[in-house]
């Protein structure tokens, strides 16, 4: 087994961010010092001239906050500041897992409500039969956030041994949407492992 001397892609873009940020916090860490030599320093002694107090001033807020980019904790006594960027980081991790349960709850459906979801997903709701059971299976669907409701209809109105069309009266959300079509994913793979 051969060792490669080459280091990873992703670690090279790692260092090489690293060490551009750190160049620019030194460079606005110089531009920090030269500010305040202008400001503090007399007229005869202006070692930064062609630089005026103000862009020296940019540069310094600028490297400050690059600088607030590389420290990624702050601590002071008891209190401790992590930087809006790892609590980013956290939400977005929190809300990805959170979209993952949502999509797994529904997994326990019986397969009479699933095939609801498929036939709102794929537009072939006509031709329904009312009954107390196929209600009971809508709001239980709805009670769960897959489907909704229109305005103006209740699933009441699907009388026992009436045809209707269920796309008149409920429509998928988007939590259900992104169900069904997770459905059509794996239904063709479970079919094949068949």
């Amino acid at each position: 087994m051969a060792v490669s001397g080459k280091i990873p892609e992703d670690q090279e873009k790692g260092v090489i961010e690293s060490v551009t940020r750190w160049g620019l916090v030194l460079l606005a860490v110089i531009a920090a010092i030269g500010a305040l030599l202008r400001i503090l320093s007399p007229a005869r002694l202006d070692v930064t001239h062609g630089l005026d107090q103000v862009t020296l001033l940019y540069l310094a807020v600028a490297g400050g906050f690059l600088l607030l980019r590389q420290i990624k904790t702050f601590s002071l006594g008891q209190l401790k500041f992590e930087l809006i960027e790892k609590i980013r980081e956290r939400q977005d991790k929190q809300e990805e897992r959170l979209a993952d349960i949502a999509l797994i709850l529904p997994l326990l459906l019986p397969w009479t409500e699933v095939k609801h979801i498929k036939n709102l997903f794929a537009r072939t709701t006509a031709g329904y039969r009312g009954s107390h059971l196929v209600r009971n299976e809508l709001r239980r669907l709805g009670s769960i956030g897959l489907l909704t409701r229109k305005t103006g209809r209740h699933i009441s109105e699907m009388t026992d041994d009436t045809d209707f069309d269920l796309a008149e009266i409920v429509e998928l959300t988007d939590l259900g949407r992104r169900w069904a079509a997770r459905i059509q994913e794996i239904e063709p793979t479970s079919e094949k492992a068949m």
